[in-house]
């Protein structure tokens, strides 16, 4: 993470985020309202943490392969995997009051981690999720949650999400209404995968970029998504870019105080 340049993006989030007496848009002011300003938490919010304080607890060493280091092989605590990986709890719930507002079909979440965001997204509404992981040890924990859980709406594939998302949106029966990205952090990643998906959007569809400035490379690939003609309505809280091609919508992006 490039903590520099994260910092100095905060700042000038802070300078140019505006309230919801300056949204105008109809659409946005409804979703300040319901995802942003949502004042109720709900009671799977407590148990999901504690879920996540087992797993911040969860000393089982697991083996797995990691692509960007020297040495391929790591074996590591799932305790230290998860403190980097696991997304924070405010953001794991506004993607809750999302998924809650929009009512998707179908979910897509590149990047499972110890899948407890992904069971925030199974109890905020009943869809179809479908959730990519490149490490099995880490899939398979996230598969033993859901378990304790009793959350079974959840399809868990492990690969390369390089590989498996193409073949598996050649299928138009498994076009996301609601896309989460949050894998592979780097600017030629996020950009491929925005174009995948955005190729088969609906006027329905919003995608979710996790992390948007962990990066300068996050940070231009935010900028190029913004810009692409198929988005109308580019929403930057800073720990999420959020996307949705309305074509109702005249096309704007907003920064939004959150």
């Amino acid at each position: 993470m490039e903590l520099f340049y994260s910092f100095r993006q905060y700042i000038r989030y802070l300078l140019r985020a505006k309230g919801p007496d300056s949204i105008h848009s109809p659409f946005v002011f409804d979703f300040y309202n319901a995802v942003l300003a949502h004042p109720y938490r709900f009671y799977s919010h407590e148990i999901l943490e504690e879920k996540r304080a087992e797993i911040l607890l969860d000393r089982t060493v697991i083996e797995f392969e990691d692509p960007g280091a020297v040495k391929k092989i790591r074996n590591d605590e799932i305790r230290n995997l998860a403190s980097r990986s696991l997304m924070p709890a405010e953001k794991a719930v506004l993607l809750f009051q999302l998924s809650h507002w929009l009512r998707p079909e179908k979910v897509l979440e590149l990047g499972t981690s110890f899948g407890l965001t992904t069971a925030y997204l199974a109890k905020a509404f009943p869809s179809e999720i479908t959730t990519f992981e490149g490490v099995s040890p880490i899939a398979e924990r996230a598969r033993t949650l859901w378990d304790s859980l009793d959350i079974y709406n959840i399809d868990s594939r492990t690969g390369k999400v390089e590989e498996m998302l193409p073949d598996y949106l050649h299928d138009p029966e498994n076009h996301p209404d609601m896309a989460i990205v949050d894998a592979d952090h780097s600017y030629e990643s996020t950009l491929r995968n925005f174009h995948l998906l955005a190729d088969v959007a609906k006027d329905s569809t919003c995608i979710v970029f996790d992390d948007i400035y962990w990066s300068a490379g996050m940070g231009k690939a935010w900028e190029s998504i913004k810009a692409d003609s198929r988005v109308t309505v580019s929403i930057d809280v800073y720990g999420f870019g959020i996307v949705f091609f309305r074509k109702a919508s005249k096309k704007e992006n907003f920064v939004i105080r959150w």
